[in-house]
C-alpha cells in the first residue's frame, strides 16, 4: 500500500531538490493559504521554511544562507539531506524486490549513483569531512553536525575517509565527542553555547541517524561506543525523573534545563533503541 507512494517522494525529490551536479537541496514551495493557520505563511518560500523542512529549524549550519525563489531551494548542497536520499533509494530497491516491482531498480540506481558522486565532490581533503557546499560561492561550509556523518550511506566512502571522520571528527571532544553526544553542532561552534533546540542539543533522531549510516559503514567499534553513550543519555533523566526527552543539553545531559524540551516525547526511545539494535548485532 505504501510503496507507490514512497517511491513518488523519492521521484519528486529527484525532480525538484536536486541540481544538475547531483546535490540536493532543501527548499520551500508557495502554497495556498487555506485555513489561515500561521504555518501556510510564516516561513513559506523562504529560506527559514527550507530549514524547516529539513527538520532541524534553527540549525546554525543554515544561518545566513540565501534562499532561490525560482528554484524554490536554499543554496546550498546539504550532506545529510543527500545521505538520507541515498539511503532512501537502497531501501525502496529493498522494498521494490519485495513487492515484485523490479523494473523500477535500475531508475534507483542510477539515481542512488548519481548523489553518490557529488557526494564524493564535497569531501574536504584537509578537513576529512564531507561538507556542505554553499552555492553561492562553492565554498565547503566548516559548521558542522550529526548530519555531516549521514554521508557514510554512500557505498563509495573510502576506508581512509571513513578512519579520518571517525579519528578527527566523532573522537574530537571539540566537536562531536564527550560525556553525552552528539551535539547538533559541534561544541567549538559559536552557536553550541545556544543549547536551544537544534543550536547544541542532543536529539535522538540525529543520533539514530548518524547511528545506521556508521553501521552501514561497517564502524563496529564506533557504533559500540555511540550505543553506549546513546543509552547513558537517556538512562541520566529516567532514572532521575522517569522522563524520556525530546531534546538534551549537550554538556550536561539533562532535559529539563530548558522549557521547551517535552519530557516524554516519543522519538527520546530511539536513543535506547541505538543499544538494543548494537546488542543484537552483536549476537549475530
Amino acid at each position: 500500500d505504501l510503496y507507490v507512494d514512497l517511491l513518488r517522494w523519492n521521484e519528486w525529490f529527484a525532480q525538484h531538490r536536486m541540481n544538475d551536479s547531483g546535490a540536493l537541496c532543501w527548499g520551500s514551495e508557495e502554497i495556498p493559504v487555506r485555513y489561515g493557520n500561521r504555518w501556510e505563511s510564516e516561513g513559506v518560500h523562504d529560506r527559514y521554511g527550507a530549514a524547516l523542512e529539513s527538520g532541524l529549524d534553527n540549525s546554525p549550519m543554515y544561518d545566513d544562507m540565501d534562499f532561490d525563489p525560482e528554484r524554490n531551494i536554499m543554496l546550498l548542497a546539504d550532506v545529510g539531506l543527500m545521505g538520507l536520499y541515498i539511503l532512501d533509494c537502497r531501501s525502496l530497491i529493498e522494498l521494490a524486490q519485495i513487492v515484485g516491482c523490479d523494473e523500477v531498480i535500475p531508475e534507483l540506481n542510477a539515481r542512488k549513483e548519481t548523489v553518490e558522486h557529488a557526494m564524493m565532490t564535497l569531501w574536504d581533503d584537509e578537513f576529512g569531512l564531507f561538507l556542505n557546499k554553499d552555492l553561492r560561492d562553492g565554498s565547503l561550509s566548516r559548521r558542522i553536525s550529526p548530519t555531516n556523518f549521514y554521508s557514510l550511506h554512500a557505498d563509495c566512502v573510502t576506508e581512509t575517509q571513513k578512519r579520518r571522520m571517525m579519528d578527527e571528527h566523532f573522537y574530537n571532544p571539540e566537536e562531536f565527542w564527550g560525556d553525552y553526544i552528539m551535539p547538533t553542532i559541534a561544541r567549538k561552534d559559536p552557536a553550541y553555547p545556544d543549547q536551544n533546540y537544534w543550536r547544541g542539543r542532543i536529539w535522538a533522531p540525529t543520533n539514530y541517524l548518524a547511528y545506521i549510516a556508521m553501521k552501514h559503514a561497517g564502524l563496529t567499534k564506533e557504533c559500540a561506543d555511540f550505543a553506549a553513550k546513546s543509552e547513558d543519555l537517556l538512562l541520566r533523566e529516567w532514572r532521575l525523573h522517569g522522563h524520556v526527552h525530546e531534546n538534551y543539553n549537550g554538556t550536561t545531559g539533562m532535559g529539563c534545563d530548558v522549557g521547551n524540551s517535552d519530557k516524554f516525547y516519543h522519538w527520546g526511545g530511539l536513543l535506547a533503541y541505538i543499544a538494543i539494535d548494537h546488542a543484537a548485532s552483536a549476537e549475530e
